[in-house]
Formats: C-alpha cells, structure tokens, sequence
C-alpha cells in the first residue's frame, strides 16, 4: 500500500501540471528486489528522480537539495539557474535566502549559549533589554525567552510586520511594543510572530557583548564548517554566487527575477540568514546531534521540546498525510507522524522557498531551498517521509534472492 502511495504522489503531481493526455497507470503490488546495503542509495535514486521531474514540471527558476544521514552528506545537488534565462547554474555554493529556517538556527545559538550559562530559558525579558514593554506591563515583566522563541508571548499575529517591511531597525520596533495590547496571556495562545521573535537578538547581545552577527560566525557558522552562511543584506549582496529571488505571475504564468530586498535582515533572528545548500548539510549534522561543541544534546532537547500545541491551528502541516498533531517547541515545529516524531520548519521570504525535515529515529535530514514560489514546494518534504519509509521497510525485510 506504502509503494502504491509513493507511485500515485508522483503521477499525480506531474499530471496535474501538464496538459498532456492521462495515461492508465497499471501498478503492480510487488516491491523490488533489493538489498539492505543499495536499499539508501535506491532511496535517493527514486527520491531524485522525483524531485528533478516535478521541478522541472514546476518551471521555478533553480533550487538546492541535501540530504544527511548520521554525520555523513549522502545527497547534495543544484537543480536550474540563480537567473531565468541564463545559463548561470545553481551549484552546492550557491547562497539562497532561507527566511524562516533562520528561526531554528538562532534558537541552536541560544542554546549554544544556555550551554555556557551566558542564558537561561525561563530569563525574563525585560532583564536584559530594559527598553522592551507593552501595554500591560505586569505581561511584559512576566515574560521570557522561551515565550519569544515559542510565539506564545500573547501578542496578535505576525505583531508589527509593517514596521519591518518599512525597514525600522529592531531597537525602534522594541521601543514601540510599548504601545501595543495583548490578545492572551503569555504561554497560553500560539500566534506565530517575526518581529517579538527577534528581541532574542539584543537579549543574545547584552548577555555576551557581542553583536548578534558577530556570534553566529563564531558559535554556529564557524565550528559547523557553514563557510558561506552569513546574516546581513550586505553580504549576500557582496557575494557572486547567489540565486536570485523570482516572481510568478499567475496570469502569464511565467517567472519574473526580482531584487534581493532589505526586509527581514532588519529582524535576523526570524528571518534573515543567508546560506547555500553545502551550509545547510553542515547545519542538519548540528541538528542530528553530531556538534557537542555548538550545542550539547541536553540544549537540543530543550529546543524540540514541544511547549504549544498547534494541532487545530491553519497551518498547512496539519494536512500533511500521516501527521496526527503538531505542536511548536523553540524555533521548531514539533510533528507527531507515523508513530514517531520529526522536527520541521518551513521559510518565505522575498520570493524565496525554504523547507528542512529532522527525523532523529531515522538519524535523518533533509534541507530544500528554492529562488521561486512553485507548486512542488508543499509536497516536497511529506513526499521525502513518505519515500524514505518505504525503503527502510525493504531494507529491514527483504533481500536480493
């Protein structure tokens, strides 16, 4: 039933974006004949081919694709170009935009320093950035980094994202939460949130005395060998190897490449890290445990650990095929699947597609990064569970005859 699955997700997804006549697809309830030892790299064969055949039925410009397992790269490949119409090929160098997977690494950074007691979890706020109130003040007081890092600070939605596209710096936003109400009391409500998200900055930098930017090189890029991730609007415009940011226009259907805007460098934390696919399967190696030195498994735990649940929430991974509740822990998305559970999170911004999967049981990871909105972006990562089950079923129960 499992391979019957795989089969139908692939035909479906191409046949329904092209407009060729349907085909009778016959399929024969009988899994190949393979071997524990190729049963990874068949895997990866079938995973690739199903990546590559809906991209290209996608037409978005160009993407990246890694994949780990234990403490090794298994998989690491560019698809398309950094610019439509050119012949400018994404390669494993190439620097993306990852929006919102910036979450996840500030919340491994907070760690890093909650390792050296330079941090606690359960620190009030207004300890370290004094300039930091609301409205109600007693909720200000009361609030604390893990509230900032799990959107449950009470506050409304996506809180002053206006004020971050206008390109306000993070030390005006935080004098200005003096003057917006709240819909919860802290720790109660999940509100997913970019701009409160990111006072984990100034707090990171009062404690330490470092710039935000500053510690990331030296706690997380640095010793994860992530040579081309940075943090600032100035060094991806500073950098030659860049995929570029495209629109899609719904009525002509084609893509448009667009400027590499300033919006969210001004709220890194949540929003505003830079980095090629290379970077990225040296960052999931973090995430699967294998960098004591950046982040001791103790700190990981604290960080999956799930604080708010979000299964009645419209989030899209609700409907994900197999995901039976889903919960936000700090800078991650908790999902029950299958039995056991995966760490995820999703990114957009400035046009740019991002997705990253944990499967610790699995000792798994898998990171995706596009330079266009496209319709493959949703199934992407449900499609790598789904494949990976069913190989890892054939590796456990048969074998070459």
């Amino acid at each position: 039933m499992k391979y019957f699955y795989v089969v139908f997700t692939l035909v479906f997804l191409v046949a329904c974006t092209t407009s060729k006549p349907k085909e009778r697809v016959v399929v024969i309830d009988e899994k190949p004949e393979i071997s524990k030892k190729d049963s990874l790299s068949f895997f990866l064969e079938h995973y690739e081919k199903f990546f590559a055949t809906n991209f290209n039925v996608s037409e978005c410009p160009g993407a990246a694709v890694v994949v780990v397992k234990g403490d090794a790269v298994i998989y690491k490949k560019g698809f398309g170009v950094k610019e439509i119409h050119t012949q400018d090929s994404v390669d494993v160098n190439t620097v993306f935009r990852i929006a919102s997977l910036s979450k996840g690494v500030t919340a491994v950074l907070a760690g890093n320093l909650v390792d050296r007691d330079e941090l606690q979890w359960d620190q009030n706020v207004r300890e370290s950035v004094k300039t930091f109130s609301l409205r109600d003040s007693e909720q200000a007081d009361r609030l604390k980094v893990n509230h900032l890092l799990s959107h449950t600070t009470g506050l409304y939605p996506y809180t002053y994202t206006k004020l971050i596209q206008k390109g306000w710096s993070l030390e005006q936003i935080i004098r200005s939460f003096k003057r917006k109400g709240v819909v919860s009391k802290e720790g109660v409500d999940y509100e997913y949130q970019n701009a409160i998200f990111s006072v984990i900055e100034k707090i990171m930098e009062n404690q330490t005395e470092k710039s935000f930017e500053i510690l990331l090189k030296e706690r997380v890029f640095a010793p994860a060998g992530m040579h081309t991730a940075s943090s600032t609007y100035t060094a991806i415009r500073e950098n030659d190897n860049v995929a570029l940011p495209h629109k899609y226009n719904h009525y002509s259907k084609k893509y448009k490449v667009t400027e590499i805007h300033k919006n969210y460098y001004n709220v890194a934390a949540a929003g505003g890290i830079n980095a090629s696919i290379s970077d990225m399967g040296e960052y999931l190696k973090v995430l699967l445990g294998y960098h004591p030195d950046i982040i001791s498994k103790e700190s990981l735990s604290d960080i999956f650990n799930p604080i708010i649940c979000t299964s009645d929430e419209d989030t899209y991974v609700n409907l994900w095929d197999g995901v039976t509740d889903s919960y936000y822990a700090m800078g991650w998305r908790v999902l029950d699947y299958r039995g056991r559970r995966v760490l995820y999170h999703g990114g957009n911004v400035n046009q740019y597609k991002t997705q990253l999967l944990i499967d610790p049981d699995n000792d798994i990871g898998v990171c995706v990064l596009f330079n266009g909105p496209n319709p493959f972006n949703g199934p992407v990562i449900p499609t790598f569970l789904n494949y990976y089950d069913f190989y890892k079923e054939i590796s456990q129960n048969q074998y070459v005859k």
